[in-house]
């Protein structure tokens, strides 16, 4: 069957002519049909060799002093957080100054590494002509759950979203250069016949070390995403990115989560609030009671919250990614909600006080910023209740 990107296939394929398809097609070819519910909805997949030397950990075992590497005692003053001793800096450090052009030079001296397999899906739904934006999903942990939750796909009709999720070492936890990504949805584009997924703006989730995807791509991204997730991080220092500050992200913890104790509660805790006095983040956190290192079915709905509001605020409406890269609108710290943070000592469920900035009572320095009031609305409920509706 032969395919091209302006006459992508809108038939459904039954499972086992789609895995004889794939079996039989050569590596890395990208596949666009239709699956799901819909007839004409969109899928594609790919499966690249990529080396090791694209995986943010090759990255970051070639930008620490290897000197360096064993002289953290596992310890810091939370009331520094952010200043550790320099030592302790250089090692914990999640946020680079690499350039592409660093990187090609540091490939070039230490080679590429081992290569494995990565496989990239993308899903637009049926009667998008023109694609809004792109759901970008790391497939680490949980995000393979949500790149197929039946609510988020219903809300990518409904504003007109891509959904793109990858797996695999060399990207899942975070890879590089970011323009890896870019290529991707290109690729994409041009096997569904949706070009503008190339300039598309981007909302980006990941899960525990996933975060080395969502926070620190966005760093060096900030024009062209509009909100990010980290759920659940693995090592909050992924999460210190002060170059992300105005895009908005949402960091959610769970209580039991053993990593949310490594080394402390306290410091992962101070994270956000640590961004918010020192950058001014537009950043809010949320604490899931009784839960653990995976989200559940309850955790969703304020992430997909999260999605929509962020979207309405930050993506023009005339945006059209067709015509090149979408200048996202800038959001103002005056004109969004605070809320009371998640109290340690207390732990469960809490009703934390909401409000615009102009009349919040509390310390308007470290309490999380939310996007308007009916997110706002949602965090309190969240955090009162452990659901939404």
């Amino acid at each position: 069957m032969k395919q091209t990107a302006s006459t992508p296939v809108r038939k459904v394929l039954p499972e086992n002519l789609k895995s004889l398809m794939r079996a039989l097609v050569a590596p890395g070819l990208a596949l666009c049909f239709a699956a799901g519910a819909s007839a004409a909805d969109l899928t594609f997949s790919e499966t690249l060799s990529l080396p090791e030397c694209h995986s943010i950990g090759w990255v970051r075992s070639q930008t620490v002093p290897q000197k360096e590497a064993g002289r953290w005692d596992g310890k810091l003053d939370e009331a520094k957080w952010g200043t550790p001793a320099s030592e302790q800096a250089v090692v914990r450090n999640w946020s680079w100054k690499l350039e592409d052009a660093q990187w090609r030079s540091l490939v070039a001296e230490k080679g590429e590494g081992k290569r494995e397999d990565a496989t990239f899906e993308g899903w637009v739904p049926e009667g998008v002509d023109v694609v809004k934006g792109v759901v970008a999903i790391s497939g680490h942990g949980s995000g393979t759950a949500l790149f197929v939750n039946p609510e988020l796909r219903q809300i990518a009709r409904e504003l007109h979203l891509a959904l793109f999720k990858f797996i695999g070492n060399p990207v899942q936890r975070g890879f590089w250069p970011r323009s890896l990504l870019l290529e991707r949805l290109k690729a994409m584009g041009e096997k569904c016949g949706h070009p503008e997924l190339e300039h598309a703006p981007l909302f980006l989730y990941g899960h525990s070390n996933g975060t080395g995807f969502s926070a620190v791509y966005t760093a060096g991204a900030t024009e062209r995403v509009w909100g990010w997730v980290s759920m659940r991080p693995g090592i909050t220092f992924q999460v210190y990115q002060p170059a992300a500050a105005k895009v908005p992200g949402l960091v959610i913890f769970g209580e039991k989560d053993h990593f949310l104790g490594r080394p402390s509660k306290v410091e992962n805790l101070a994270v956000v609030e640590v961004m918010r006095k020192q950058h001014g983040a537009l950043w809010n956190f949320a604490v899931e009671p009784k839960t653990g290192h995976g989200p559940g079915a309850n955790t969703w709905p304020l992430v997909f919250s999260f999605l929509k509001h962020s979207f309405a605020l930050r993506v023009p409406r005339e945006g059209d990614a067709r015509r090149g890269p979408v200048s996202l609108n800038p959001l103002e710290f005056e004109k969004g909600y605070l809320g009371e943070n998640w109290d340690l000592a207390k732990g469960g469920y809490q009703d934390l006080p909401v409000a615009p900035v102009a009349g919040f009572k509390g310390n308007p320095s470290v309490a999380s910023w939310l996007l308007n009031g009916e997110y706002a609305a949602d965090w309190r409920k969240f955090q009162a209740e452990g659901r939404l509706r």
